[in-house]
């Protein structure tokens, strides 16, 4: 199978642009599209991480875009369709990228930066070719080539039903994520987060830990 790994910055993107604004990130995992009156509509949904207030704001001016045509968000997750002139350069693009025979190897993600970061396969190089070809043509995309080759072993990353959390254990998970307290070096001390999260420190540790106890176990399964 041949591997395109990329990362690619929209400045007209929808959710990059909101990515930044908000400080959220998010995980894209469905995508297609179809064609009525003119208009190339394309279906995608994700999961939006980050801290509660940032996920509200960016949800609150989501709903106002009027690019979406369809919108259903359930707590941390959304569906939508957004259409595009057809046909136009963008969404020429983006047809390509959602070309039903390419393989995602990992839903693609986008971060705080507003960069998405892309892993997709296809049997036919020429698929990939097409893609890097549009990407060629649209002078507002920042892109960043990783790789593109052929592989022969490939770890496939797909998503499943995370384990249930409460309302408290979720704040709290999604705090200590979003403030870097699971990167290396830390960049928060749970005190800190503690005060953010206007509760006091046992509690945080309480609730901290039986998220990450429900957590672990489901993650080291997928590793």
């Amino acid at each position: 199978m041949w591997v395109l790994k990329f990362n690619a910055k929209e400045k007209w993107n929808m959710y990059n642009s909101r990515a930044v604004k908000f400080n959220v990130e998010m995980q894209l995992y469905s995508r297609n599209y179809y064609i009525e009156n003119k208009k190339v509509f394309f279906i995608n949904s994700a999961i939006v991480l980050g801290e509660e207030e940032n996920k509200k704001k960016f949800f609150d001016d989501f709903k106002k875009d009027k690019k979406i045509e369809k919108l259903e968000i359930q707590g941390d997750y959304f569906i939508s369709i957004y259409s595009e002139s057809y046909p136009s350069r963008r969404a020429s693009l983006v047809m390509t990228a959602y070309n039903p025979k390419l393989i995602f190897i990992e839903p693609s993600f986008i971060d705080h930066g507003g960069w998405e970061h892309w892993n997709i396969g296809s049997f036919d190089r020429k698929d990939l070719e097409k893609l890097l070809e549009e990407v060629e043509k649209l002078g507002d995309l920042n892109f960043e080539l990783i790789h593109f080759k052929e592989k022969k072993e490939i770890e496939m990353k797909t998503f499943s039903a995370f384990p249930k959390l409460t309302d408290k254990q979720k704040a709290v998970f999604d705090l200590a994520v979003s403030s870097g307290y699971y990167g290396y070096p830390r960049k928060a001390k749970l005190q800190d987060l503690a005060k953010k999260a206007g509760i006091s420190l046992s509690t945080f540790q309480f609730h901290l830990a039986k998220a990450e106890g429900k957590l672990m176990p489901f993650f080291s399964k997928k590793v």
